[in-house]
C-alpha cells in the first residue's frame, strides 16, 4: 500500500471520529466527569496527587537523559533478537517514521477537536457550564499526558533496550552511527512512546465520547475503530520504520489504552475507588485497588 493511500485511510478514520459524535440525540445529560474524584477529593489530596504525577513525569524524564551516552562499540549487534521481533531489523524507511511522526500530531488534533465537539454537545443538550466542562477535561487530558510521559520514560530508561536499527545487517557501522548521534535514543526502543501516546488518546476520546453524549451505540463503535485504526497505524509505522520492534509497539499499546481509558474513568461521577489490605506481614503489605469500569 502506498503512502498516498495510507494518509487518505488516515483521513478517513480521523474524519470520521470527529464526525461521529455530532448523532448524538437530543436527549439531555448531566456532564459525566469532575475534577473532585477518588484522585482529588479535596485540596490536600489533590495536591499530594498532582505531585506524584509531575514527580513520575520528572523521574521519567531523569531517567531517559540518563541513556544519551553511548559509545561505538555499543551499535554493535551481538546478541540474537527473538523470532517475533526480527522482522523490525530488515525494516528502514525515514518515511514512515515521518508518517508516524504526522500520525501523532494528527492524533492530538483530532483530539483537541472531538473534545470541542463533546463540549459544543453538553451545552446545547443540557445547558451546562463550558468553562467549568473545559477545566475538568483539560486537566484530565493533562494528567493523560504527564501519566503516560512519566511511565513511558521511566520503563525506557530503567530498561534501555537497543532500537532494531543495531541489528539491521543492510546499514553500514557509519550509517549506524550517524543515525545514533542524529536521534540521540540508542537505548530507548522498549517500550514505544508513539504507541503509548497513540492508543491513550484514541481510549481517552473514545471514553469521553461514549460517557458524555447521547451518541447511538453504531456511532460509538465507529469513534472507537477509527481512532484505534489511526493508533495502530501510528504503531505499524514505528516497526516499518525500524525505531521499534512489534514486542515495543504491542506492550505500548496495552499501556496506552489502559491509561486512556482508566484516567476518564477515575474522573467520573458517582465512582469511587476501593483500597483494601490484601497480606500484611514481615516482608511487606499487599494493597489491592479496585476501581468500576463502567
Amino acid at each position: 500500500m502506498s503512502m498516498r493511500s495510507m494518509r487518505w485511510i488516515y483521513s478517513l478514520v480521523v474524519a470520521t471520529a470527529l464526525v461521529s459524535p455530532w448523532a448524538a440525540s437530543g436527549q439531555e445529560s448531566e456532564f459525566p466527569y469532575a475534577i473532585r474524584s477518588w484522585t482529588i477529593r479535596d485540596v490536600p489530596t489533590g495536591i499530594a496527587y498532582g505531585s506524584a504525577v509531575t514527580g513520575l513525569y520528572l523521574l521519567g524524564e531523569n531517567r531517559v537523559n540518563g541513556t544519551r551516552t553511548f559509545t561505538p562499540d555499543d551499535l554493535a549487534s551481538s546478541r540474537e533478537v527473538v523470532f517475533f521481533d526480527r522482522y523490525a531489523t530488515r525494516q528502514w524507511s525515514d518515511r514512515w517514521d515521518s508518517l508516524s511522526d504526522q500520525l501523532l500530531w494528527g492524533m492530538g488534533v483530532a483530539t483537541v477537536a472531538s473534545l470541542s465537539v463533546v463540549l459544543s454537545q453538553q451545552e446545547l443538550s443540557s445547558g451546562s457550564v463550558a468553562r467549568k466542562n473545559t477545566a475538568t477535561l483539560a486537566l484530565m487530558a493533562a494528567e493523560l499526558v504527564l501519566l503516560n510521559k512519566g511511565f513511558t520514560d521511566l520503563v525506557k530508561g530503567s530498561v534501555r533496550r537497543r532500537r532494531p536499527y543495531v541489528y539491521n545487517q543492510e546499514l553500514s557501522p557509519e550509517e549506524k552511527l550517524r543515525v545514533a548521534r542524529e536521534e540521540d535514543d540508542v537505548f530507548l526502543s522498549f517500550f514505544s512512546g508513539h504507541s503509548a501516546l497513540a492508543f491513550s488518546a484514541a481510549a481517552f476520546v473514545s471514553t469521553v465520547v461514549a460517557d458524555a453524549t447521547n451518541t447511538p451505540d453504531w456511532a460509538k463503535g465507529i469513534v472507537w475503530g477509527s481512532t484505534m485504526s489511526v493508533a495502530a497505524l501510528t504503531a505499524y509505522a514505528r516497526v516499518a520504520a525500524g525505531r521499534h520492534f512489534p514486542s515495543d509497539v504491542v506492550v505500548g499499546a496495552v499501556v496506552g489504552a489502559a491509561i486512556g481509558h482508566l484516567v476518564p474513568r477515575s474522573h467520573r461521577l458517582g465512582v469511587d475507588m476501593q483500597v483494601q489490605i490484601l497480606n500484611r506481614g514481615y516482608d511487606g503489605i499487599g494493597l489491592g485497588i479496585r476501581i468500576p469500569m463502567n
